[in-house]
């Protein structure tokens, strides 16, 4: 019997397909071998998980940890502090810092500065804009995991209208390349603002008449348009309409590689939630209805959302709180990579799934899309050894002042969630322990991709 660096005993070892009891033996960062129970192995270092469920590490595939250049909301190294004690392992992050990544040299300057302030494993992003396209070859020969771009003004991104789109997504398809797109329509939202500032509104509900609905139903329609006549990898970001799932499904049934991305928020927020929550709830596009929102668990259920992202995009509490007298002046976006996995498994734990769809969608899926399969996503040998001890059965409330997060606040504060990442491992290292962050920044690298392709 070989001997590992660490053994994790009497573990479940959860994929998207199977639950099974099993010892993890892990050398020099990496599995080795799955064994029997009681295989009798050896290590430098065993750790008990005493029938507990061992899960890949999560690999969230949209985060925006705003480092370089906005710091006052997010640095790297807290944001990938907070996504480790939240059980995500590796981050992809945006290309909205400063500067903008949105041609090689700034990613490159990007990853070296990361590599020495992440606390988890890390991969990037490229911009596309209306005027790069020239660009993104260099961006994507240097290892990046994707292209991400907006069908609307946000964010300071300029909108990407249909030419553009036809214009991008061919060069990207041409390169083998994904695209993460943010899909609402501009005019549509301009003239819901227009119409509800005319009106003197500010209250929170007009938050949900603004990114309306139907502004990203048309986007939907008109990226999925595009994506087959360009044959481009395409995930459609943040979906948060049954409808929209099912079209993506009937896309990809197709032959079109069509994906949909949601987030957790979407699963468990509704409108009278941001009714009640106003600027610690804002977010685009906004959350649906209690029935929309049970119609989302059950087509999750069925596998037609492919991956979730967390969406992490954190202000501090002084930028949200002006928009508690007038909705307007909060701006878009709530902190994500601490909870994502526990609200997930709250669902999984209260039967609206199984922790086997939480583990496609969270682990193995977004490796896959993304370009970082094999090495992420899964426990079999040879992979790293990113890995969460959860406890299903326990349950914990999230409390703003717990939160790693530099923003310091959640807007799940106060909910009692079960299902709890007890212990998370990079690379057979421990870097989270029951919430506390116990790794070292730095210890994260970027990771390269190796190839785009969920088969």
């Amino acid at each position: 019997m070989e001997r590992g660096d660490l053994l994790i005993q009497n573990a479940v070892v959860v994929s998207s397909k199977n639950c099974t009891p099993a010892d993890i033996l892990i050398r020099e960062g990496k599995v080795l071998a799955l064994l029997a129970p009681d295989s009798g192995a050896e290590a430098d270092q065993v750790v008990d998980a005493q029938g507990k469920y061992v899960m890949p590490g999560c690999v969230d595939g949209h985060t925006h940890m705003m480092d370089p250049g906005f710091t006052e909301r997010e640095d790297f190294t807290t944001g990938t502090m907070a996504a480790a004690v939240g059980g995500i392992t590796t981050v992809v992050d945006h290309h909205r810092t400063t500067p903008a990544v949105y041609s090689v040299g700034p990613l490159l300057e990007k990853i070296d500065y990361l590599n020495q302030k992440s606390c988890v494993d890390f991969g990037l992003k490229g911009g596309i804009s209306p005027d790069n396209v020239e660009e993104l070859e260099a961006m994507w020969n240097e290892g990046i995991t994707g292209f991400k771009t907006f069908t609307c003004n946000l964010h300071g991104v300029k909108a990407m209208h249909s030419a553009f789109l036809m214009r991008s997504m061919t060069e990207v398809a041409r390169l083998g390349g994904t695209v993460l797109i943010h899909c609402e329509d501009d005019g549509i939202c301009q003239y819901n603002e227009e119409t509800l500032r005319a009106a003197g509104r500010t209250d929170y509900h007009s938050q949900y008449e603004w990114r309306s609905k139907l502004a990203e139903y048309v986007a939907v329609q008109t990226v999925i348009s595009v994506a087959k006549a360009t044959r481009c990898r395409t995930v459609i970001a943040h979906v948060s309409q049954p409808e929209l799932l099912e079209q993506i499904r009937a896309a990809r049934e197709e032959g079109y590689e069509i994906y949909a991305e949601s987030c957790p928020h979407y699963f468990n927020l509704t409108v009278e939630d941001l009714e009640q929550l106003g600027p610690w709830a804002k977010f685009t596009p906004p959350m649906n209805t209690a029935e929309k929102q049970a119609q989302l668990w059950k087509l999750f259920d069925l596998g037609l959302v492919t991956t979730i992202g967390s969406d992490h995009c954190p202000y501090p509490k002084e930028q949200k709180e002006p928009g508690e007298k007038n909705i307007w002046d909060a701006p878009n976006g709530i902190p994500g990579v601490e909870t994502s996995l526990r609200l997930m498994l709250d669902g999984a734990a209260k039967g609206k799934t199984t922790i086997n769809r939480v583990v496609e969608c969270m682990c193995e899926n977004p490796a896959k899309v993304y370009g970082l399969y094999p090495r992420k996503g899964h426990l079999n040998p040879g992979a790293d050894a990113d890995l969460v001890i959860v406890d299903l059965q326990r349950e914990k409330q999230v409390r703003n002042e717990d939160i790693v997060s530099k923003c310091g606040w959640s807007p799940f504060n106060g909910r009692v969630l079960k299902g709890v990442p007890e212990k998370v491992f990079v690379r057979g290292t421990l870097v989270a322990e029951d919430g506390r962050f116990v790794g070292k920044p730095g210890y994260g690298r970027f990771v390269r991709r190796i190839r785009s392709c969920l088969k």
